[in-house]
């Protein structure tokens, strides 16, 4: 909308505003006023020096030499046109006044079609109207036209008005075209903008809620199975409640270092070392928390995007944790290999193994953990597979892309140890 001054107000102002942060948007201005520098430049020695040269046509001329040399050169001057019309309106008047002292028949008169294309461009329908309809009346003839002594017959009349005018008309509505369209093409980029920002929003919602589980609430159940154990045997078992009561403690002491390592995580966002040295930072303290012994053999130089190895180690720290609480292992092998388009990890245990889900079925309902495992692999157009029978021991492999964004993605049916 504008004001009753014809100012800018509102979401006029507001589109205005969005345009001139678009640096092509600015640059396709600058040349509207560039071309017309150029027009009065081949302009200038009819003024100056011609038949017709009066010291109005002279002044007209350096004065609107002026204004296009600045605003062709500052984005700033062009923001104060838009914000004052006024000036706008100034700029128009000089535009015509030259045109008038000159005649239409002079290179002069390329001026307002310049001034026509910049008006369109740069002001909202209401004010454009009211710029341009000057520029199209000046363009009509010489002072002689405007005093009476017009064409002779319709045909000399048609042309006249089927000449500049139409010109000056067509270059304002071209540049109100091409201002509407780079105003739909910044609205769409900022629809797609908010939409890319609400996927990133959910997929760190679905990453810490993995995190969490990875980490937190697992120490959070075990210290609430063991508070549930406590209130069975207080008062009965000295001896089995000062154990259980210690193992709480260091429960909980466990679950605040885990949500402080968490929350360090969070803030890291990912992890830029190399993928081996990730993994083996991973073996290194699941050995020393657990005592089961552990091997790591890199083929070749193996690394991948940060993503992907926020992503595999995630995985691999989840396997590790299986293993710990259901395989009764000894020891854990992994290998980390890969091509130039894939990186693989294996990890193999000596555990009691289990009788795998038949391909296809999915993580038991609840079951978190190994439904993240499945949308870490799936997230970096990866797959998971695993080999296991009792007694045996269980192999997993996980795969990913080394460059998830264009690769494509497999869901891939996940049998995991429950």
């Amino acid at each position: 909308m504008t004001g009753v001054v014809g100012v800018p107000t509102g979401p006029d102002l507001g589109a205005t505003a969005s345009l001139l942060a678009d640096p092509a948007f600015v640059r396709l201005v600058r040349g509207a006023f560039t071309a017309r520098l150029v027009c009065l430049a081949l302009a200038a020695p009819a003024a100056l020096t011609g038949p017709g040269a009066t010291a109005a046509a002279t002044a007209s001329l350096l004065l609107l030499t002026a204004s296009s040399l600045v605003l062709s050169r500052s984005g700033r001057t062009v923001r104060l046109l838009i914000a004052h019309p006024l000036a706008a309106s100034a700029d128009v008047a000089l535009a015509v006044a030259l045109l008038l002292t000159v005649g239409a028949d002079q290179p002069a008169a390329l001026t307002v079609v310049c001034s026509a294309l910049a008006v369109g461009l740069l002001f909202p329908r209401r004010v454009l109207v009211a710029l341009v309809a000057p520029l199209a009346v000046g363009s009509l003839g010489a002072p002689a036209a405007l005093l009476g002594a017009g064409p002779v017959s319709w045909q000399a009349g048609l042309a006249l008005l089927a000449g500049l005018p139409a010109l000056v008309l067509g270059l304002g509505g071209v540049g109100a075209v091409v201002r509407h369209s780079v105003e739909g093409t910044l609205r769409a980029r900022s629809e797609v903008a908010l939409a890319v920002a609400a996927v990133g929003a959910a997929e760190e919602r679905a990453r810490l809620a993995r995190a969490m589980h990875d980490s937190v609430g697992k120490s959070l159940h075990g210290i609430s199975l063991g508070a549930k154990a406590l209130t069975r045997v207080a008062g009965q078992d000295q001896t089995l409640t000062r154990d259980l009561s210690r193992s709480l403690a260091d429960a909980a002491d466990q679950a605040a270092r885990e949500a402080r390592a968490l929350l360090v995580t969070l803030r890291e966002d990912t992890d830029d070392r190399p993928t081996v040295d990730v993994v083996a930072s991973l073996l290194r303290t699941f050995e020393a928390d657990t005592g089961v012994a552990t091997s790591l053999h890199a083929a070749g130089a193996v690394d991948a995007d940060p993503a992907v190895t926020g992503q595999l180690a995630a995985a691999l720290g989840e396997l590790l944790h299986n293993v710990a609480r259901h395989a009764r292992a000894t020891r854990v092998d992994v290998r980390l290999d890969g091509d130039a388009t894939r990186v693989r990890l294996t990890v193999r245990d000596d555990g009691v193994g289990f009788r795998a889900p038949a391909a296809g079925t999915a993580a038991a309902p609840g079951h978190y953990g190994l439904r993240g495992v499945h949308e870490r692999a799936r997230a970096v157009g990866g797959d998971v597979d695993v080999d296991s029978e009792p007694g045996k021991g269980t192999c997993v492999r996980w795969t990913a892309s080394r460059h998830p964004r264009t690769s494509s993605t497999k869901d891939v049916p996940l049998r995991l140890p429950r």
